[in-house]
């Protein structure tokens, strides 16, 4: 069992605090009561005047404001890609597909990933009628 304790309640309202040349200072914290009653004394001064309704009008055009503005950018971050569709025709491959679509400077393989994602399929094969999507870079 503990001798001595170092416990001290956070709720005392007076503190002694030690300075470096061993002199005590008491700091005086204010308690939940009296923080409640100058909240209190500063709000009844706004309820009773006629601030009030222009009080809440201004928080009701700011909430109003901020419900706009928040459905303006509520949309899709991402732009409207372009979409290119082809119609597969006998004897064509993604392979050969993307040679004829894909920009220079994208390989080959890169862009038939791009035709499989956006067109739905889960594997390479298509035959002739297919509606293949391809993408726009």
């Amino acid at each position: 069992m503990l001798k001595y304790s170092t416990y001290r309640s956070i709720y005392d309202e007076v503190r002694e605090v030690h300075t470096a040349d061993n002199h005590s200072a008491s700091i005086h914290r204010p308690n939940v009561k009296e923080l409640l009653l100058a909240v209190f004394t500063a709000c009844r001064g706004v309820f009773r005047q006629d601030n009030f309704v222009k009080l809440a009008l201004v928080l009701l055009l700011v909430v109003s404001g901020f419900t706009v503005v928040g459905n303006v950018f509520a949309g899709s971050v991402s732009l409207l890609k372009q979409e290119k569709r082809v119609v597969v025709e006998r004897g064509d491959t993604l392979w050969s597909i993307a040679l004829k679509n894909k920009p220079a400077n994208m390989k080959t393989a890169v862009y038939i990933e791009g035709i499989k994602r956006t067109s739905g399929l889960d594997n390479s094969s298509i035959k002739a009628g297919d509606v293949l999507t391809l993408p726009v870079y």
